[in-house]
């Protein structure tokens, strides 16, 4: 009920605020990319960066997918939320760029310093075993796993991203963690 009076629509997520956006975003006004580019940088970044586990590749990524929200506006129709979309953007670009041939780069920035060295080595072994398991899995079940669990979809809205049923959508995120579970658990026994 507060929603409704602050101009949220429940079917899509969207406020009013960002429907008028998006419409001006349509229209052609860099302003409305701009405002809207602060209001999803953010959750972008984060995504692309845990599909493509680099932050230089994130960063680039990111770039790229507003570039292209603004260039094919007109071809948004709001079947679902803009957020939906342009993470749909932004997942198609990571793919792109997974396929491309790579030079091996060690990462330079390391993703917590922590002042106990004994924390830190249990912090890098929970982070390589989570990365590991995350790899283990299929990209359609990292993806469920990314877009509900880290980014805090609902299934409906992940079921919209996907192209799949809402039924079909639960059940592969529940055979995700299972999975991912699973994964962990072997690797923690070892």
């Amino acid at each position: 009920m507060l929603m409704e009076g602050l101009g949220a629509d429940t079917s899509s997520g969207e406020s009013a605020f960002e429907r008028r956006l998006i419409a001006r975003l349509q229209a052609g006004e860099p302003e409305a990319l701009g405002t809207l580019f602060e209001m999803h940088v953010e959750r972008v970044f984060a995504f692309a960066r845990h599909l493509l586990g680099s932050r230089e590749d994130a960063e680039e990524v990111t770039s790229e997918a507003f570039l292209r929200a603004f260039e094919r506006a007109t071809a948004f129709r709001g079947d679902c939320p803009f957020r939906g979309w342009l993470f749909a953007i932004t997942r198609n670009l990571c793919r792109d760029r997974l396929r491309q041939p790579r030079l091996l780069l060690l990462d330079s920035e390391p993703d917590a310093l922590v002042s106990d060295q004994g924390q830190q080595t249990v912090q890098m072994e929970t982070h390589i075993a989570v990365q590991s398991a995350l790899e283990s899995l299929s990209d359609e079940q990292r993806l469920v796993l990314l877009l509900c669990d880290v980014e805090e979809w609902d299934a409906r809205e992940a079921a919209v991203a996907l192209d799949r049923s809402l039924a079909a959508t639960k059940s592969l995120l529940y055979r995700a963690r299972r999975s991912l579970r699973t994964a962990l658990k072997e690797a923690w026994d070892d």
